[in-house]
């Protein structure tokens, strides 16, 4: 049942917060991990990785790739989950440490993965993903870019600029993202 699951959001940007207050009225528990402090009604958020590995039973990874993020789920945070939890990676493919991954599968600590994204893409015919019974692969397309939400956002930025104003939603370099 939902109630006795909690799910984990590794992100808390836009994607995340949006994703975990969907999860709320199903009847999920739901905590998420961020560099700062974030508050979210109804979701338990720290910016203390391991505490939010150890309390879930499915870690969703929507994090920016960066140095520190990079390598992320790793034989260290597997080691966190409990036994018998899911890891859900539709941000990138450098988070995923695969032979990391495949032990835990491989001893039954985890249940399942399942990959939407990969370091190598398209993801090599030969990679043990492909065939490993606790891995489901999804073919990246998660999200299209749909004209007509996409349209406002472009022709606000460049009113900005002809404002002479700063554009919406810019890179922060010295974050990575």
């Amino acid at each position: 049942m939902a109630q006795d699951r909690t799910i984990g959001f590794l992100g808390l940007g836009e994607l995340g917060t949006d994703a975990a207050g969907k999860l709320l009225p199903l009847g999920f528990k739901v905590c998420g991990w961020s560099r700062r402090p974030k508050s979210i009604a109804g979701v338990h958020t720290s910016t203390d990785l391991a505490e939010i590995l150890g309390m879930s039973d499915a870690i969703v990874c929507l994090l920016p790739l960066t140095a520190q993020t990079r390598g992320v789920l790793d034989a260290a945070a597997f080691a966190r989950m409990p036994a018998g939890g899911c890891v859900i990676n539709l941000a990138r493919g450098g988070h995923l440490v695969v032979p990391d991954l495949i032990a835990a599968l491989d001893s039954r600590h985890l249940a399942h993965a399942y990959l939407d994204v990969f370091d190598n893409e398209p993801l090599p015919a030969d990679s043990p993903l492909w065939t490993h019974p606790g891995v489901t692969v999804t073919p990246h397309i998660a999200a299209l870019t749909e004209p007509r939400t996409a349209v406002p956002s472009i022709v606000e930025n460049i009113e900005r600029v002809r404002r002479g104003e700063r554009p919406l939603h810019l890179v922060d370099f010295a974050a990575g993202y």
